[in-house]
């Protein structure tokens, strides 16, 4: 008996160590391009960062692009705007995008010649209506050495619905997010969330944009998208909840963000290639990521958003929670 048990683990174990064996590349090394990575947010200052990609099976780091010369079209008409070099790659514009706003980048890199690229910022979401419900628990009272004091810690759902207004134009993206600020160390922390819609998620649709990542779930995560497909042009209320842990008086937001076409295409190309649930994901065809860059690669996106204080949560030691919306 101990013999039939002992075989099969010994012969594993002779399989896994006989298969080590390296694989020589047998192809030619993609030439290098350059890649354009910026996501404009209304209202603030213009940032991107230029880069040359690196063939996949490389061990050598990224490159950045210090050298390039940058001109903007803003609505249009030729920006005298400029585009100052930071470092590793990252420009800053000394000019705001706002609302409604377009521009087209034209972007002169030495022995590369010229990319270019364009978006337009969308309107910032109409938002009203909002509900909150809590189910908070305190936890558990911990020490904290940084404060030499025992503080409480709560976990638990925060349940929410707000009204969103779709504008009567098709093609319409949004992303939303959710995040706690600490009171005591200004730090932002993610948070999960979760977006509980059977019209938005309806994997039944044909031609649906979510569909680009078959058994990939949009509607949860650090972020979760969606499109106006079959709410457009209505007021919709959008219902979910966000998973929270709290250490301290911590304040809970939510931002409702409108963005581009493209860079709605941009990230969930990029989670379709990150991810999947298929256990043989790993080995399956890869997703093309989303690029709208003419004579490179890369993203240029833009959102406008709307900030919502969700939850207030106040810890302190030997105390329950207070909490107010």
């Amino acid at each position: 008996m101990k013999k039939i048990t002992i075989m099969p683990l010994l012969a594993a174990l002779l399989l896994t160590t006989a298969c080590t064996k390296v694989i020589e590349f047998d192809g030619d090394e993609t030439e290098s391009q350059p890649v354009l990575i910026s996501h404009i947010e209304a209202d603030s200052l213009m940032t991107l960062r230029l880069s040359y990609s690196r063939f996949f099976l490389s061990a050598k780091p990224y490159q950045a692009i210090g050298n390039a010369v940058i001109h903007a079209d803003l609505n249009g008409t030729a920006s005298t705007s400029q585009f100052s070099y930071q470092d590793n790659g990252i420009y800053r514009s000394n000019f705001p995008l706002h609302e409604n706003d377009t521009i087209t980048l034209h972007i002169s890199i030495p022995d590369k010649g010229e990319i270019t690229a364009g978006c337009r910022v969308p309107l910032r979401p109409v938002v009203d209506d909002i509900t909150v419900t809590p189910d908070i628990t305190v936890d558990t009272y911990y020490y904290d050495y940084t404060q030499n004091t025992f503080n409480a810690s709560a976990w638990g759902d925060i349940n929410f619905t707000f009204r969103l207004h779709d504008p009567a134009t098709p093609g319409d993206c949004y992303m939303v997010r959710a995040y706690s600020i600490d009171s005591a160390t200004g730090e932002r922390h993610e948070q999960y969330i979760y977006l509980n819609d059977n019209i938005l998620y309806d994997e039944d649709v044909a031609n649906d944009y979510l569909d680009i990542g078959s058994g990939i779930d949009y509607s949860s995560g650090r972020q979760a998208y969606f499109t106006d497909e079959r709410i457009n042009g209505t007021a919709h209320t959008v219902q979910g909840h966000i998973n929270v842990n709290f250490h301290y008086t911590s304040t809970l937001y939510i931002d409702v963000c409108a963005i581009s076409r493209d860079d709605y295409l941009f990230y969930i190309t990029l989670h379709s290639q990150q991810s999947s649930d298929d256990v043989l994901g790993f080995v399956s065809e890869p997703v093309q990521i989303h690029s709208n860059v003419e004579g490179g690669i890369g993203i240029l996106g833009a959102m406008s958003l709307r900030r919502i204080e969700l939850y207030k949560l106040t810890l302190s030691n030997g105390t329950q929670p207070t909490d107010k919306k």
